[in-house]
């Protein structure tokens, strides 16, 4: 079974010209964001925060993984905070794979290779090489800001298009990595002296990097990105085409994941057809007698 799971480090660019016309073309620069404080765009990313109970999401999806690509559709089952419900078919509509998380288990069936998995949340460990904590998943799932602490220590700053808040870090820390300013990308193309010197001595939360980029008007996340420095992993998530659900939950219809580090990349390009609710919601998980136990690679 092809790992569904993954290491996480992203890219995502937005590049935006407009143009005047008269008698000669050129080009118009738009006027820059006016500065506002950390403390500020926490506040305003905060209160678009809302909460649900259950949420009921239909998809399409293509994937491109070490250069291979896959399309497919999926649906997702949420109770939140307690446990996340995974559906991945072929376009034909026939099943693949099944996946029920709760804060402390997973579990799997893969009906393609007649295979079934049952173990604890960390195991995800063993698939992506990473642990990934249910909240974690759950905000990733559902586009909440992830692994954000509003009392965290963050600076902020903006361009012509966003406002960034972004984690404190050394910055010896970035040269190493070569993070050359917030916008760019954790490459892994360091020398490793270099990079063991500058990390040597920094705390382990220290050596993960936050950025969320916020839309100016309705300070809705952009992009959001966690970069594990001692892990050389990240993920990067860029949203766009907002809808308000239900008149209260904010929800980004298009969704692009890129993923890497030192020896993968991939990418995932989300477009959601269906959104629901609150309605009551069942988590159906059966494993047939005739699939074996899957075993790890």
């Amino acid at each position: 079974m092809k790992k569904f799971w993954l290491n996480i480090i992203v890219i995502f660019s937005i590049a935006i010209a407009s143009s005047a016309c008269s008698r000669k073309t050129e080009i118009v620069k738009p006027q820059k964001l006016q500065s506002k404080s950390p403390k500020y765009l926490i506040k305003k990313l905060n209160a678009n925060e809302q909460d649900f109970e259950y949420l009921f999401a239909k998809f399409t999806a293509r994937t491109n993984i070490n250069s291979k690509k896959f399309n497919f559709k999926g649906s997702i089952r949420i109770k939140s905070d307690s446990i996340i419900w995974l559906s991945f078919t072929k376009l034909g509509g026939v099943e693949l794979v099944r996946i029920v998380l709760t804060q402390d288990s997973i579990k799997f069936i893969n009906k393609w290779d007649k295979e079934y998995y049952t173990g604890k949340l960390s195991d995800l460990k063993d698939f992506g090489g990473i642990n990934v904590e249910f909240k974690v998943l759950e905000d990733m799932l559902t586009g909440k800001p992830f692994d954000f602490d509003p009392e965290g220590k963050y600076k902020s700053s903006n361009d012509y298009y966003f406002y960034l808040l972004s984690s404190k870090a050394k910055s010896k820390v970035r040269k190493a990595t070569q993070i050359m300013g917030e916008d760019s990308l954790l490459t892994f193309e360091m020398q490793d002296k270099k990079y063991d010197k500058a990390i040597s001595k920094v705390p382990e939360d220290q050596l993960i990097l936050k950025n969320y980029y916020l839309f100016p008007e309705s300070f809705l996340l952009a992009k959001q990105s966690v970069s594990l420095i001692a892990q050389q992993q990240a993920i990067d998530i860029a949203y766009d085409n907002y809808e308000i659900i239900d008149d209260f939950y904010p929800f980004a219809f298009n969704q692009i994941i890129r993923i890497a580090s030192k020896d993968k990349s991939s990418r995932l390009d989300i477009k959601y057809t269906s959104i629901k609710l609150n309605e009551q919601l069942e988590f159906p998980f059966k494993i047939s007698k005739k699939y074996v136990p899957y075993k790890k690679e």
